[in-house]
């Protein structure tokens, strides 16, 4: 579907291309923004994504720069420049940027040629990821008439889809390319057992290869990782709380084979390209059917046999409800934590608009009284609101750029022959420092000089004293950028807020629903996103046990109808004749035709097909 979908965009028509996880979605506007005189604009919600999809390009000496509310203002300023005179062929920008007039008069300066906007579900309040400031995203549509969209996601319900095309000012000529959500090489299995730890623990060890478990915090993905490792299982944890090299070095072992099962919040997944994964579980129920399909996708993409599993018992619907509630605040709440967090930062009225702080959780936890879910579901609704963008500095690698030319930092360190081999090193490891802001790596330069990680952070904040570097290190607090001067009254569309909560509802009730349901898991996540195309997959629990329970008969039909019908197609009465008009017969073919085993014709006949054996 690629093919179609570039095809598409090359002829300069608004596209909406559906692609599940792994699909290739950026493919699809890579290729035209190389085809295209001039620069493609990518909207994307999630920094760490953008960086990673820069450095590949990059790699492929291809010019690209990631524009987010992690770079500071002498960056952005740098980088304006840059834009204007088309030095990128590629920016990827956060949606928050669009707000700021600045930006817009230099986006209508350049030569933008294609406007590309991944995540694109997170436009719709229908969606699982609702963000406000997508909704700018037609602004751009104004300002650069005539300049194609494609819009790009990996899941959406019919609804989403509607909204997307509405919300983007798609034109009537608009094409939509959506794949299947079927994926005949996964089994989709469901156990409803509390004793979630044992279960665990046999899926781990009966499974081959390489696996995934999902949690729902931190604490958990420690505890499990333990588990699993005293009981022989080779696995490792990894969240978001961990120092950005540690989190490095946990994913390279998995994704290398020496770790064998990673234990992870969601914050694992992003970028992940790693197509043997046998099985991938969650411990916890997810909060929507969006996010388990993306997640638990991430297996099998090799098309090889795969296992999703979902553990499932009956409190796991109290606490998720629960959890689900807490995150609702109501608007005394908020403004009290906005207030405080403009008390911290030290931030008067109708000041701070568009300013980056560093965020203290903890600091502000213990000084306040609040509790730290309470923070955070705190400032997930001030974002929504607009209020302000919370960005975790964990996706932002430390940067670096020489400030002075290449003469003058060697007369430097021929003065200072202790920082020869130290400059020497980091010129050699990273070129265009000297124009660009460069990501870099401390642990990178200390493994190549064999010094430890201390001394080269030391090294690049000595050299920034001296105004020859300006180094800046990876912080592990969050960041915030207020979107607005700070309010004295914050909005809070309590209308909205009542609808957002109902739409988080339904969609964990249709998780439930999956959980609990008596019906082909693939068939019920497929008519979830709106394809009316359907055939039992044959191999999820559900099907397995219908085909257990139908034993022999099962057998004896598909026995007849390979004997008799394989060649040409017959009426339903034939095979009757042939197999008996038996209850049992009968609903051994029902199962046969609602999994594709039986097909029909146009003109009403069937023939026997087998699809799947097992």
């Amino acid at each position: 579907m690629q093919e179609e979908i570039i095809n598409a965009v090359i002829s300069k028509y608004d596209t909406l291309a559906i692609l599940p996880t792994g699909g290739g979605k950026s493919v699809c506007f890579q290729i035209p923004g190389l085809y295209f005189e001039g620069i493609t604009l990518v909207v994307s919600p999630l920094i760490a994504l953008m960086n990673d999809q820069v450095e590949n390009l990059k790699k492929r000496d291809i010019s690209a720069i990631a524009f987010h509310s992690g770079i500071t203002k002498r960056e952005a300023a740098i980088e304006y420049t840059n834009i204007k005179n088309g030095k990128y062929k590629f920016v990827y920008v956060s949606p928050e940027r669009i707000k700021t007039e600045l930006f817009k008069e230099v986006i209508a300066e350049t030569p933008i040629k294609l406007i590309a906007v991944d995540e694109a579900h997170c436009i719709s309040q229908w969606g699982y990821d609702f963000r406000p400031e997508y909704l700018l995203i037609s602004e751009l549509r104004e300002i650069l008439k005539g300049v194609p969209c494609i819009a790009l996601t990996a899941s959406a319900t019919p609804q989403v889809e509607k909204d997307i095309k509405e919300f983007l000012l798609f034109n009537a000529q608009s094409k939509a390319f959506k794949q299947t959500t079927i994926r005949p090489n996964l089994n989709y299995v469901v156990l409803d057992d509390e004793n979630k730890n044992e279960r665990l623990l046999k899926i781990a060890t009966k499974l081959k290869g390489t696996g995934i478990i999902y949690a729902k915090n931190r604490k958990t993905t420690v505890l499990l990782a333990s588990l699993l490792n005293k009981n022989g299982v080779v696995a490792d944890f990894y969240h978001a709380g961990l120092e950005l090299e540690n989190r490095h070095l946990k994913q390279q072992s998995w994704q290398k084979g020496f770790t064998r099962v990673i234990v992870c919040t969601n914050a694992f997944g992003m970028g992940i390209d790693k197509s043997n994964v046998r099985f991938v579980v969650h411990y916890d129920m997810p909060e929507s059917l969006e996010a388990y399909y993306q997640e638990a996708g991430r297996a099998g993409r090799d098309g090889e046999e795969s296992w999703c599993v979902l553990l499932y018992c009956n409190p796991d619907k109290i606490s998720a409800e629960k959890l689900l509630n807490s995150k609702y605040l109501d608007k005394k709440t908020v403004q009290t934590f906005f207030n405080a967090l403009c008390n911290q930062l030290q931030m008067a009225y109708n000041c701070g608009f568009d300013e980056t702080f560093e965020l203290d959780t903890i600091g502000l936890a213990k000084k306040y009284n609040f509790q730290l879910p309470e923070i955070q579901t705190a400032l997930g609704m001030l974002q929504k609101e607009g209020v302000l963008k919370l960005s975790d500095s964990y996706v932002n690698p430390s940067r670096l750029r020489i400030l002075v030319d290449n003469m003058a930092l060697y007369k430097f360190y021929l003065a200072n022959p202790t920082f020869e081999l130290f400059i020497k090193t980091i010129l050699r490891m990273y070129g265009g420092i000297f124009d660009n802001y460069i990501h870099i790596s401390e642990f990178e330069i200390a493994k190549n000089l064999k010094i430890p990680l201390d001394r080269v952070k030391e090294g690049l904040e000595r050299l920034t004293k001296m105004q020859l570097f300006d180094y800046l290190p990876q912080n592990e607090k969050p960041a915030v950028t207020l979107l607005m001067p700070r309010p004295e009254i914050i909005p809070y569309d309590s209308t909205r807020w009542k609808f957002l909560k109902q739409a988080a509802l339904d969609r964990l009730k249709a998780v439930f629903n999956y959980a609990t349901a008596n019906e082909c898991r693939q068939e019920l996540i497929s008519k979830y996103f709106g394809e009316t195309d359907n055939h039992l997959c044959g191999k999820c629990d559900v099907c397995r046990a219908k085909k257990k329970t139908m034993g022999s008969v099962l057998e004896s039909v598909k026995e007849v109808l390979s004997k008799y019908f394989s060649q040409n197609y017959c009426s339903f009465e034939t095979i009757i004749e042939q197999v008996g008009n038996q209850s049992k017969n009968l609903e051994a073919l029902r199962f046969l035709m609602d999994t594709g085993q039986l097909k029909k014709n146009k003109e009403g006949n069937y023939i026997w097909h087998e699809t799947a054996k097992k």
